[in-house]
């Protein structure tokens, strides 16, 4: 892990238990209170299929992503069409412009749980793995989400679309989730595993994908979560060449305040709604 191992030091450490800013903790009760669903946003599970999805469903239910996901929704952006979260099936992550359903496999944590356990995360950066998978499922939630509410709201993107929910789900843990940098960062790290799990050669039809690659993906979010405190993400980005390094941290300061700016141009606060 070459480009992860230069990196060690950056993250702190923190808890399992992270908490949103406006109301709910990051660990919720086994099931949702159905009273605090706006009414535009519903949250299903499909009934897993073996006792691995059934895990994988009490876990997902336990880490409180949901309850953040709410938080922000009823706060920030409220859907004018009912948005649909639906954990299980094969499909996804994703999100179905059709039906206006955002899709999370079972597996999609799974997997996730597994790269951050194959990658020793918490002997290397302090987290345990099952931290990491979760930080990455509510940074894919929100990721999905800002899919849905760019075609609910009708805002025109100029650029990949998936860059720029890529930042809207960073904006959001930075700004209004407790410890988002650090989830921020777990996200970023598992594009990077997914990246080193790849052959060293793209096909050229991924040069023109709707995604960036996996390790832009990577250094975009972490340009983000350092741009967002400098001083306390001073380490984040020394794995750059010296060569670059000062001019890519000058870039990323000034990168997230536009981006930060941006995108605060279509979230409402509640006392606006």
């Amino acid at each position: 892990m070459t480009f992860l191992k230069h990196a060690q030091k950056r993250a702190l450490i923190y808890s399992l238990a992270i908490g949103s800013v406006f109301a709910t903790t990051y660990a919720s009760s086994e099931t949702s209170n159905e009273n605090t669903l706006p009414s535009n946003l519903m949250i299903e599970f499909s009934v897993p299929q073996n006792k691995a999805e059934q895990q994988v469903k009490k876990e997902i239910q336990l880490s409180g992503v949901n309850d953040t996901m709410i938080d922000l929704s009823n706060q920030l952006f409220m859907f004018e069409k009912p948005l649909t979260i639906q954990y299980g099936g094969d499909e996804g992550p994703l999100y179905d412009p059709q039906t206006h359903q955002v899709l999370i496999p079972y597996s999609f944590y799974a997997e996730s749980l597994n790269y951050f356990e194959k990658n020793q995360y918490e002997k290397e950066y302090g987290k345990p793995a099952q931290t990491g998978a979760i930080d990455t499922l509510l940074h894919t939630l929100l990721h999905e989400a800002g899919h849905a509410y760019i075609e609910d709201q009708k805002i025109a993107i100029l650029g990949k679309e998936e860059d720029a929910v890529d930042n809207l789900a960073t904006v959001l843990l930075l700004n209004y989730v407790e410890h988002g940098g650090d989830a921020a960062i777990s996200a970023a790290d598992m594009f990077a595993f997914e990246s080193e799990d790849r052959p060293e050669y793209y096909d050229l039809g991924e040069y023109i994908d709707e995604h960036s690659f996996d390790l832009q993906r990577y250094f975009s979010t972490l340009c983000l979560v350092y741009g967002s405190d400098p001083e306390a993400y001073k380490n984040l980005l020394d794995e750059v060449e010296n060569d670059y390094l000062k001019d890519r941290k000058e870039f990323c300061v000034e990168h997230f305040d536009v981006i930060n700016d941006n995108w605060h141009q279509y979230l409402k606060e509640s006392d606006e709604s």
